[in-house]
């Protein structure tokens, strides 16, 4: 399937310069008011600026060795759409970090991490671990596109922008795939990319969301932590659902638009572009979905 799937989505990578002003106010436990599943999802969010930074760079060396003029523009269009998650990804981070939790420990770690893979692996090695890395960040907005009722009790801002990132994730959750393979195109480099970055995510995550438990005296906070697990490795869990999406990768044949949910990303796409609002925008993909219109929502857009 890959070859067909090669060039679906690419009319749907749209950069959107959005900004959410989550500089202020943002709840120490935005999620769910949860401390443990706060962390969780902190300890992913720390990383995104620099993993954003990182991804766009290697793109944008590539540039000029890719083949197809399409792989090309869809790149640059990637491009934008990570700045502007960077960006925004950043003022949440600070905003968290001056209420006193260090995501700025945790995204030093990861830079650390990062910088050693680049020096230990060659540049097309690079470009493996980057197709694998938004293969998480794609799947990781393919489990809440599906389930956008795991953010019912956040932070309505926060819930608009990640699902704005969702969005945009998939958008172009082909892209970097298809950059390795016109650079590129060892399906043996393509498979060790990803098994050297499934070895280091979950165990990332993981002891950098116990440290942030720790420092902030969650550690005994046992029906927090129970939880968390169930978030994350439930029936339901987020990497309990990664799981479906996450094999696929090692076949030969894969393409990340083999899993085709462009039509469920339409829905936020046709009201985001009829009301430039990205809080109704969410309001109405989960009520696409059959979930109640949240109050929150209501009242902080009657706030605003």
């Amino acid at each position: 399937m890959a070859l067909a799937n090669r060039h679906i989505g690419y009319d749907e990578v749209e950069p959107r310069d959005l900004r959410f002003n989550l500089n202020t106010d943002v709840p120490r436990y935005w999620i769910n008011g949860d401390p443990w599943t706060t962390h969780f999802f902190n300890s992913i969010m720390a990383a995104v600026p620099d993993g954003e930074r990182w991804v766009m760079q290697c793109v944008r060396r590539s540039l000029t060795q890719l083949k197809d003029e399409a792989v090309r523009k869809a790149g640059i269009g990637f491009i934008k759409q990570e700045h502007y998650h960077a960006r925004e990804h950043d003022e949440m981070n600070h905003a968290l970090i001056e209420q006193g939790v260090p995501l700025d420990v945790v995204e030093r770690n990861f830079k650390l991490i990062r910088a050693a893979l680049e020096r230990l692996t060659p540049p097309s090695m690079h470009l493996s671990m980057m197709a694998s890395f938004e293969h998480f960040t794609a799947t990781m907005a393919s489990v809440f596109i599906d389930r956008p009722d795991m953010l019912d009790e956040s932070d309505p801002r926060v819930a608009a922008m990640l699902y704005w990132h969702f969005v945009e994730e998939t958008e172009h959750k082909s892209v970097t795939f298809d950059v390795f393979q016109d650079a590129v195109g060892s399906y043996p480099q393509r498979v060790l990319g990803m098994l050297i970055a499934s070895a280091i995510f979950l165990p990332m995550v993981e002891s950098h969301m116990i440290y942030l438990a720790w420092k902030d005296r969650q550690l005994s906070n046992w029906r927090s932590a129970l939880r968390c697990l169930n978030t994350q490795f439930g029936r339901n869990g987020v990497f309990t659902r990664l799981l479906g999406h996450y094999f696929p990768y090692y076949s030969k044949n894969f393409h990340p638009w083999d899993d085709d949910n462009r039509t469920k990303i339409h829905v936020w796409k046709k009201a985001f572009a009829a009301t430039g609002d990205t809080r109704l925008a969410y309001e109405a993909f989960r009520q696409s979905v059959g979930l109640p219109a949240r109050a929150e929502t209501t009242a902080a857009m009657a706030a605003a």
